[in-house]
Protein backbone atom coordinates (compact mmCIF):
# COMPACT_ATOMS: atom_id res chain seq x y z
CA UNK A 1 0.00 0.00 0.00
CA UNK A 2 0.57 3.68 -0.80
CA UNK A 3 2.76 5.28 2.96
CA UNK A 4 0.68 7.52 4.31
CA UNK A 5 2.04 10.80 6.22
CA UNK A 6 0.38 12.96 8.71
CA UNK A 7 2.98 15.32 9.83
CA UNK A 8 3.76 18.14 7.75
CA UNK A 9 7.40 18.90 8.35
CA UNK A 10 7.83 14.92 7.16
CA UNK A 11 5.71 15.54 4.00
CA UNK A 12 8.13 18.30 2.94
CA UNK A 13 11.11 16.15 3.66
CA UNK A 14 9.54 13.64 1.36
CA UNK A 15 8.21 15.89 -0.97
CA UNK A 16 11.56 17.37 -1.40
CA UNK A 17 13.18 13.96 -1.72
CA UNK A 18 11.16 13.11 -4.87
CA UNK A 19 10.71 16.43 -6.26
CA UNK A 20 14.73 16.22 -6.58
CA UNK A 21 14.73 12.14 -7.15
CA UNK A 22 15.82 12.98 -10.89
CA UNK A 23 18.86 14.92 -9.76
CA UNK A 24 20.53 12.04 -7.57
CA UNK A 25 20.71 9.94 -10.85
CA UNK A 26 24.31 9.31 -11.91
CA UNK A 27 24.72 11.59 -15.44
CA UNK A 28 28.71 11.91 -15.88
CA UNK A 29 28.78 8.46 -17.76
CA UNK A 30 25.92 9.07 -19.88
CA UNK A 31 27.08 12.95 -20.52
CA UNK A 32 30.07 11.18 -22.22
CA UNK A 33 28.17 8.90 -24.42
CA UNK A 34 25.84 11.71 -25.24
CA UNK A 35 28.50 13.83 -26.64
CA UNK A 36 29.95 11.75 -28.17
CA UNK A 37 27.27 10.83 -30.11
CA UNK A 38 26.05 14.51 -30.94
CA UNK A 39 29.78 15.26 -32.09
CA UNK A 40 29.31 12.46 -34.57
CA UNK A 41 26.30 13.80 -36.04
CA UNK A 42 27.74 17.38 -36.71
CA UNK A 43 30.79 15.40 -38.24
CA UNK A 44 29.75 12.63 -39.78
CA UNK A 45 26.08 13.42 -40.57
CA UNK A 46 24.26 10.63 -42.15
CA UNK A 47 27.39 8.20 -41.73
CA UNK A 48 26.77 8.76 -37.77
CA UNK A 49 23.01 7.81 -38.67
CA UNK A 50 24.36 4.47 -39.77
CA UNK A 51 27.17 3.73 -37.73
CA UNK A 52 24.99 3.74 -34.38
CA UNK A 53 21.80 1.94 -35.47
CA UNK A 54 23.25 -0.36 -37.63
CA UNK A 55 24.08 -2.85 -34.27
CA UNK A 56 20.48 -2.80 -33.61
CA UNK A 57 19.06 -3.47 -36.94
CA UNK A 58 17.78 -6.39 -38.66
CA UNK A 59 19.02 -5.44 -42.09
CA UNK A 60 21.45 -3.19 -44.08
CA UNK A 61 20.60 0.70 -43.64
CA UNK A 62 19.84 3.24 -45.86
CA UNK A 63 19.60 6.66 -44.50
CA UNK A 64 16.98 7.31 -46.91
CA UNK A 65 14.80 4.59 -45.44
CA UNK A 66 15.00 6.23 -42.28
CA UNK A 67 11.91 8.11 -43.51
CA UNK A 68 8.40 7.11 -43.42
CA UNK A 69 7.33 6.25 -46.95
CA UNK A 70 3.65 7.23 -47.95
CA UNK A 71 2.65 3.50 -48.57
CA UNK A 72 3.54 3.12 -44.67
CA UNK A 73 1.59 6.01 -44.17
CA UNK A 74 -1.49 4.23 -46.45
CA UNK A 75 -0.66 1.14 -44.67
CA UNK A 76 -1.13 2.10 -41.31
CA UNK A 77 -4.77 3.63 -42.25
CA UNK A 78 -5.43 0.32 -43.06
CA UNK A 79 -4.27 -1.39 -40.08
CA UNK A 80 -6.48 0.57 -37.43
CA UNK A 81 -9.91 0.64 -36.48
CA UNK A 82 -12.65 3.08 -38.01
CA UNK A 83 -13.14 4.09 -34.02
CA UNK A 84 -9.69 4.34 -33.67
CA UNK A 85 -9.41 6.86 -36.40
CA UNK A 86 -12.42 8.63 -35.22
CA UNK A 87 -11.33 8.63 -31.75
CA UNK A 88 -7.92 10.37 -32.74
CA UNK A 89 -9.55 13.29 -35.09
CA UNK A 90 -11.76 13.91 -32.93
CA UNK A 91 -9.00 14.25 -30.23
CA UNK A 92 -7.39 16.79 -33.36
CA UNK A 93 -10.72 19.15 -33.42
CA UNK A 94 -10.25 19.25 -29.24
CA UNK A 95 -6.79 19.99 -29.08
CA UNK A 96 -6.98 23.03 -31.72
CA UNK A 97 -9.74 24.17 -30.56
CA UNK A 98 -7.63 25.10 -26.94
CA UNK A 99 -4.72 25.88 -28.81
CA UNK A 100 -6.49 28.45 -31.17
CA UNK A 101 -7.47 30.40 -28.65
CA UNK A 102 -3.60 31.14 -27.25
CA UNK A 103 -2.36 31.64 -30.45
CA UNK A 104 -1.05 35.33 -29.94
CA UNK A 105 -1.91 37.98 -32.66
CA UNK A 106 0.50 40.70 -34.26
CA UNK A 107 -0.28 44.15 -32.92
CA UNK A 108 0.48 47.58 -34.22
CA UNK A 109 -0.17 51.25 -32.21
CA UNK A 110 -0.37 54.48 -33.58
CA UNK A 111 1.16 57.36 -31.41
CA UNK A 112 0.93 61.33 -31.90
CA UNK A 113 4.08 62.54 -34.06
CA UNK A 114 3.41 59.57 -36.19
CA UNK A 115 5.47 57.03 -34.16
CA UNK A 116 4.25 53.33 -34.99
CA UNK A 117 4.80 50.73 -32.29
CA UNK A 118 4.34 47.01 -32.92
CA UNK A 119 4.59 43.50 -32.65
CA UNK A 120 4.99 40.65 -35.14
CA UNK A 121 4.46 36.95 -34.63
CA UNK A 122 5.78 34.55 -36.71
CA UNK A 123 5.89 30.64 -36.60
CA UNK A 124 9.49 28.66 -37.05
CA UNK A 125 10.17 27.49 -40.25
CA UNK A 126 10.77 24.19 -39.09
CA UNK A 127 10.25 22.16 -35.77
CA UNK A 128 11.39 18.91 -34.92
CA UNK A 129 8.87 16.66 -32.44
CA UNK A 130 10.57 13.20 -30.47
CA UNK A 131 8.20 10.73 -29.60
CA UNK A 132 9.97 7.89 -27.09
CA UNK A 133 9.67 3.91 -27.67
CA UNK A 134 6.68 2.69 -25.46
CA UNK A 135 5.05 -0.73 -24.99
CA UNK A 136 1.79 1.20 -26.59
CA UNK A 137 1.86 4.24 -28.37
CA UNK A 138 2.44 7.21 -27.72
CA UNK A 139 -0.45 8.87 -29.46
CA UNK A 140 -1.35 11.42 -27.00
CA UNK A 141 2.75 12.81 -27.24
CA UNK A 142 2.31 13.43 -30.73
CA UNK A 143 -0.67 15.34 -30.72
CA UNK A 144 0.13 17.58 -27.79
CA UNK A 145 2.79 18.43 -29.47
CA UNK A 146 2.17 18.70 -33.35
CA UNK A 147 -0.77 20.28 -33.11
CA UNK A 148 0.67 23.45 -31.66
CA UNK A 149 2.72 23.60 -34.33
CA UNK A 150 0.26 23.40 -36.52
CA UNK A 151 -1.63 26.31 -35.15
CA UNK A 152 1.54 28.25 -35.26
CA UNK A 153 1.61 27.62 -38.56
CA UNK A 154 5.11 26.05 -38.64
CA UNK A 155 5.81 24.63 -42.59
CA UNK A 156 7.76 21.74 -41.95
CA UNK A 157 7.13 19.73 -38.98
CA UNK A 158 8.94 16.30 -38.47
CA UNK A 159 8.78 14.09 -35.99
CA UNK A 160 11.22 11.85 -35.05
CA UNK A 161 10.51 7.86 -32.96
CA UNK A 162 12.39 4.87 -32.48
CA UNK A 163 11.10 1.75 -34.68
CA UNK A 164 10.77 -1.47 -33.40
CA UNK A 165 13.63 -4.78 -34.24
CA UNK A 166 12.21 -4.68 -37.37
CA UNK A 167 11.99 -0.95 -38.57
CA UNK A 168 8.32 -0.62 -38.00
CA UNK A 169 6.50 2.35 -36.17
CA UNK A 170 2.68 1.48 -34.78
CA UNK A 171 0.28 2.30 -37.09
CA UNK A 172 -1.69 4.39 -34.48
CA UNK A 173 1.16 6.59 -33.90
CA UNK A 174 1.88 6.95 -37.83
CA UNK A 175 -1.77 8.09 -38.04
CA UNK A 176 -1.93 10.46 -35.32
CA UNK A 177 0.84 11.76 -36.33
CA UNK A 178 -0.41 12.80 -39.75
CA UNK A 179 -3.98 13.52 -38.57
CA UNK A 180 -2.38 16.44 -36.34
CA UNK A 181 -0.54 18.02 -39.33
CA UNK A 182 3.39 16.10 -39.03
CA UNK A 183 4.76 16.60 -42.91
CA UNK A 184 7.81 14.44 -42.47
CA UNK A 185 8.20 11.13 -40.21
CA UNK A 186 11.88 9.30 -39.37
CA UNK A 187 12.26 6.03 -37.83
CA UNK A 188 15.12 7.15 -35.31
CA UNK A 189 15.81 7.53 -31.51
CA UNK A 190 17.34 8.64 -28.80
CA UNK A 191 20.54 11.02 -28.84
CA UNK A 192 20.97 10.41 -32.24
CA UNK A 193 17.75 11.39 -33.52
CA UNK A 194 18.02 15.23 -31.34
CA UNK A 195 21.56 15.77 -32.95
CA UNK A 196 19.84 14.98 -36.44
CA UNK A 197 17.41 17.49 -36.06
CA UNK A 198 19.49 19.63 -34.43
CA UNK A 199 22.26 20.09 -36.75
CA UNK A 200 20.72 18.07 -39.88
CA UNK A 201 22.42 15.78 -41.64
CA UNK A 202 21.81 14.71 -45.45
CA UNK A 203 18.62 13.23 -45.23
CA UNK A 204 16.61 14.61 -42.47
CA UNK A 205 16.92 19.22 -42.28
CA UNK A 206 17.71 20.44 -39.18
CA UNK A 207 15.01 22.25 -37.73
CA UNK A 208 14.42 25.25 -35.21
CA UNK A 209 12.65 23.74 -32.44
CA UNK A 210 13.16 20.66 -30.71
CA UNK A 211 10.27 19.80 -28.41
CA UNK A 212 9.37 16.28 -26.47
CA UNK A 213 9.90 13.62 -23.74
CA UNK A 214 12.58 10.85 -23.51
CA UNK A 215 15.09 8.91 -21.15
CA UNK A 216 17.91 10.63 -19.61
CA UNK A 217 19.92 10.44 -23.28
CA UNK A 218 17.47 12.45 -24.89
CA UNK A 219 17.01 15.00 -22.10
CA UNK A 220 20.91 15.39 -21.89
CA UNK A 221 21.05 15.37 -25.79
CA UNK A 222 18.22 18.33 -25.77
CA UNK A 223 20.72 20.30 -22.93
CA UNK A 224 23.51 19.88 -24.77
CA UNK A 225 22.22 21.23 -28.42
CA UNK A 226 20.72 23.99 -26.94
CA UNK A 227 23.10 26.67 -28.28
CA UNK A 228 22.05 25.50 -31.84
CA UNK A 229 18.16 24.92 -31.51
CA UNK A 230 15.64 26.12 -29.50
CA UNK A 231 13.87 23.35 -26.64
CA UNK A 232 11.09 22.95 -24.47
CA UNK A 233 11.90 21.65 -21.66
CA UNK A 234 13.96 18.95 -20.08
CA UNK A 235 11.21 17.36 -18.61
CA UNK A 236 12.10 14.24 -17.01
CA UNK A 237 9.72 12.23 -15.61
CA UNK A 238 6.24 12.65 -15.50
CA UNK A 239 4.44 14.52 -11.81
CA UNK A 240 0.95 14.25 -10.57
CA UNK A 241 -0.39 15.68 -7.37
CA UNK A 242 -4.17 15.72 -6.49
CA UNK A 243 -5.63 17.69 -4.08
CA UNK A 244 -8.97 15.79 -2.54
CA UNK A 245 -11.52 16.32 -0.09
CA UNK A 246 -14.22 13.88 1.11
CA UNK A 247 -16.53 14.87 -1.95
CA UNK A 248 -13.91 12.60 -4.33
CA UNK A 249 -13.96 9.11 -5.33
CA UNK A 250 -11.49 7.06 -3.44
CA UNK A 251 -11.09 4.55 -6.30
CA UNK A 252 -11.32 6.83 -8.98
CA UNK A 253 -8.48 9.27 -7.37
CA UNK A 254 -6.66 5.13 -6.90
CA UNK A 255 -7.01 4.81 -10.29
CA UNK A 256 -5.56 8.37 -11.02
CA UNK A 257 -2.97 7.30 -9.14
CA UNK A 258 -1.75 4.07 -10.60
CA UNK A 259 -2.13 5.71 -14.18
CA UNK A 260 0.66 8.09 -13.31
CA UNK A 261 2.79 5.31 -11.81
CA UNK A 262 2.28 3.32 -15.02
CA UNK A 263 3.62 5.47 -17.11
CA UNK A 264 7.44 5.52 -15.81
CA UNK A 265 9.25 3.62 -12.81
CA UNK A 266 10.40 7.91 -12.45
CA UNK A 267 6.50 8.86 -12.23
CA UNK A 268 5.81 10.34 -9.19
CA UNK A 269 2.08 9.75 -7.43
CA UNK A 270 1.08 12.12 -4.46
CA UNK A 271 -2.50 12.75 -2.78
CA UNK A 272 -2.60 15.46 -0.55
CA UNK A 273 -6.22 14.94 1.85
CA UNK A 274 -8.00 16.52 4.17
CA UNK A 275 -9.65 13.37 4.60
CA UNK A 276 -8.29 10.22 6.65
CA UNK A 277 -10.70 8.05 5.89
CA UNK A 278 -10.20 8.77 2.18
CA UNK A 279 -6.50 8.12 2.66
CA UNK A 280 -6.86 4.79 3.74
CA UNK A 281 -9.52 3.95 1.36
CA UNK A 282 -7.31 5.31 -1.81
CA UNK A 283 -4.10 3.36 -0.51
CA UNK A 284 -5.93 0.03 -0.25
CA UNK A 285 -7.90 0.72 -3.60
CA UNK A 286 -4.17 1.17 -5.29
CA UNK A 287 -3.03 -2.35 -3.83
CA UNK A 288 -6.17 -3.71 -5.24
CA UNK A 289 -5.23 -2.25 -8.91
CA UNK A 290 -2.10 -3.67 -8.85
CA UNK A 291 -3.25 -6.83 -8.44
CA UNK A 292 -4.19 -7.63 -12.14
CA UNK A 293 -2.35 -4.72 -13.82
CA UNK A 294 -0.28 -5.35 -16.87
CA UNK A 295 2.73 -3.51 -15.88
CA UNK A 296 2.72 -4.43 -12.21
CA UNK A 297 6.32 -4.82 -11.37
CA UNK A 298 6.97 -0.88 -13.01
CA UNK A 299 4.18 0.42 -11.59
CA UNK A 300 5.08 -1.19 -8.21
CA UNK A 301 8.30 0.26 -8.30
CA UNK A 302 7.09 3.48 -9.03
CA UNK A 303 4.45 3.85 -5.99
CA UNK A 304 7.08 2.27 -3.82
CA UNK A 305 9.67 4.84 -4.53
CA UNK A 306 7.60 7.97 -5.55
CA UNK A 307 4.19 7.42 -4.53
CA UNK A 308 2.92 9.11 -1.63
CA UNK A 309 -0.23 9.89 0.49
CA UNK A 310 -0.29 12.83 3.16
CA UNK A 311 -3.37 14.07 5.52
CA UNK A 312 -3.45 17.52 5.84
CA UNK A 313 -5.72 19.50 8.52
CA UNK A 314 -7.18 21.92 5.70
CA UNK A 315 -7.39 22.81 2.25
CA UNK A 316 -5.01 25.16 2.49
CA UNK A 317 -2.61 23.47 3.82
CA UNK A 318 -2.94 21.57 0.97
CA UNK A 319 -2.32 23.89 -1.22
CA UNK A 320 0.89 25.20 0.27
CA UNK A 321 2.58 21.28 0.16
CA UNK A 322 1.14 21.65 -3.75
CA UNK A 323 3.37 25.36 -4.20
CA UNK A 324 6.04 23.48 -2.43
CA UNK A 325 6.61 20.63 -5.01
CA UNK A 326 5.01 22.61 -8.04
CA UNK A 327 4.14 19.57 -9.83
CA UNK A 328 4.09 19.19 -13.85
CA UNK A 329 0.37 17.88 -13.07
CA UNK A 330 -2.30 19.13 -10.55
CA UNK A 331 -5.83 17.69 -9.84
CA UNK A 332 -8.05 20.07 -7.49
CA UNK A 333 -10.49 16.85 -6.82
CA UNK A 334 -12.91 18.92 -4.14
CA UNK A 335 -16.04 20.34 -4.04
CA UNK A 336 -15.34 23.84 -4.85
CA UNK A 337 -11.65 23.46 -7.21
CA UNK A 338 -12.75 27.36 -8.63
CA UNK A 339 -12.33 29.01 -4.96
CA UNK A 340 -9.42 26.94 -4.10
CA UNK A 341 -7.39 27.83 -7.46
CA UNK A 342 -6.70 31.02 -6.04
CA UNK A 343 -3.97 29.90 -3.77
CA UNK A 344 -2.13 27.76 -6.36
CA UNK A 345 0.95 29.60 -7.11
CA UNK A 346 2.90 26.80 -9.13
CA UNK A 347 1.21 24.08 -11.61
CA UNK A 348 1.82 23.16 -14.89
CA UNK A 349 -1.31 21.93 -15.76
CA UNK A 350 -4.68 22.25 -13.42
CA UNK A 351 -7.52 20.11 -13.26
CA UNK A 352 -10.21 21.02 -11.68
CA UNK A 353 -12.84 18.93 -10.20
CA UNK A 354 -14.08 15.48 -9.55
CA UNK A 355 -14.77 15.15 -12.92
CA UNK A 356 -11.60 16.37 -14.82
CA UNK A 357 -8.98 13.33 -14.66
CA UNK A 358 -5.34 14.16 -15.81
CA UNK A 359 -6.39 12.15 -18.85
CA UNK A 360 -8.58 14.80 -20.04
CA UNK A 361 -5.53 16.72 -20.69
CA UNK A 362 -3.37 14.37 -22.05
CA UNK A 363 -6.08 13.24 -24.83
CA UNK A 364 -7.84 16.24 -25.34
CA UNK A 365 -5.85 19.56 -24.36
CA UNK A 366 -4.46 21.65 -21.70
CA UNK A 367 -1.72 19.00 -20.76
CA UNK A 368 1.69 20.18 -19.41
CA UNK A 369 3.53 17.27 -20.40
CA UNK A 370 6.15 19.26 -21.96
CA UNK A 371 6.63 20.77 -18.86
CA UNK A 372 9.99 20.93 -17.11
CA UNK A 373 9.59 18.93 -13.55
CA UNK A 374 11.58 18.91 -10.21
CA UNK A 375 10.13 22.30 -9.52
CA UNK A 376 10.94 23.77 -12.60
CA UNK A 377 6.66 25.09 -13.01
CA UNK A 378 8.20 27.56 -10.83
CA UNK A 379 9.34 29.45 -13.76
CA UNK A 380 8.11 27.59 -16.93
CA UNK A 381 5.21 27.16 -18.59
CA UNK A 382 3.41 24.37 -21.09
CA UNK A 383 4.46 23.90 -23.97
CA UNK A 384 2.06 25.91 -26.73
CA UNK A 385 1.72 27.61 -29.78
CA UNK A 386 4.40 29.84 -28.29
CA UNK A 387 6.74 27.32 -28.63
CA UNK A 388 6.86 27.28 -32.08
CA UNK A 389 6.80 31.03 -32.91
CA UNK A 390 8.86 33.95 -32.77
CA UNK A 391 8.28 37.75 -31.95
CA UNK A 392 9.56 40.86 -33.55
CA UNK A 393 9.19 44.09 -32.36
CA UNK A 394 8.30 47.05 -35.05
CA UNK A 395 9.43 50.49 -34.30
CA UNK A 396 8.83 53.87 -36.78
CA UNK A 397 9.76 57.46 -35.86
CA UNK A 398 8.90 60.21 -37.60
CA UNK A 399 11.28 62.99 -38.36
CA UNK A 400 9.15 65.00 -35.83
CA UNK A 401 9.39 62.27 -33.47
CA UNK A 402 12.31 61.68 -33.26
CA UNK A 403 13.25 65.40 -33.07
CA UNK A 404 11.63 65.56 -29.66
CA UNK A 405 13.62 62.51 -28.17
CA UNK A 406 17.09 63.38 -29.84
CA UNK A 407 18.32 65.35 -26.99
CA UNK A 408 17.37 62.36 -24.59
CA UNK A 409 18.76 60.00 -27.49
CA UNK A 410 22.01 61.93 -27.22
CA UNK A 411 22.41 62.16 -23.27
CA UNK A 412 21.69 58.73 -23.15
CA UNK A 413 23.89 57.25 -25.88
CA UNK A 414 27.07 59.49 -24.55
CA UNK A 415 26.28 58.10 -21.30
CA UNK A 416 26.66 54.55 -22.65
CA UNK A 417 29.89 55.59 -24.90
CA UNK A 418 28.21 55.48 -27.90
CA UNK A 419 30.00 58.31 -29.53
CA UNK A 420 28.78 57.00 -33.53
CA UNK A 421 25.34 56.63 -31.88
CA UNK A 422 25.49 59.89 -30.69
CA UNK A 423 26.52 61.58 -34.17
CA UNK A 424 23.68 58.94 -35.97
CA UNK A 425 21.00 60.98 -33.92
CA UNK A 426 22.55 64.45 -34.75
CA UNK A 427 22.90 63.77 -37.98
CA UNK A 428 19.36 63.21 -39.04
CA UNK A 429 17.97 65.69 -36.92
CA UNK A 430 20.19 68.20 -38.64
CA UNK A 431 19.76 67.09 -41.80
CA UNK A 432 15.64 67.27 -41.16
CA UNK A 433 16.43 70.65 -39.75
CA UNK A 434 18.40 72.12 -43.08
CA UNK A 435 15.21 70.85 -45.06
CA UNK A 436 12.74 72.38 -43.34
CA UNK A 437 14.78 75.57 -43.65
CA UNK A 438 14.65 75.23 -47.65
CA UNK A 439 10.87 74.79 -47.57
Amino acid sequence: MLRIITQQTEAQTELKRIRDRTRDLEFRQAEETVRDILDAVKRKGNQALIDYTEPFSQQVLNPQQLKVSGSDLDAAYQQISKEALVAIQQACRQIENFHRQRLPKSWVQFQEDDVVLGRRYQAVERAGLYVPDAPFPLMSLVLLQAIPAKVASVGQIVMVTPPNTTGKIHPALLVAAIEAGVTDIYRLGGALAIGALAYGTETIPKVDVITGLGNIYVTLAKKMVYDSVKIDALAEASELVIIADDSANPMAIAADLVGQAERTPLAASILLTTDADMASTVSQQVAQQLQHHPQRILTEKALAHYGLIVVVNSLVEAVQLSNFFAPQHLELAVSEPWELLEQVRHAGAIFLGTSTPMMVGDFLGGSAMSVATAGAVRYASALGVETFMKHSNLIEYSPVALKKMSNTLQVLAQAEGLFAGVESIRLRTEAQETDDNQL
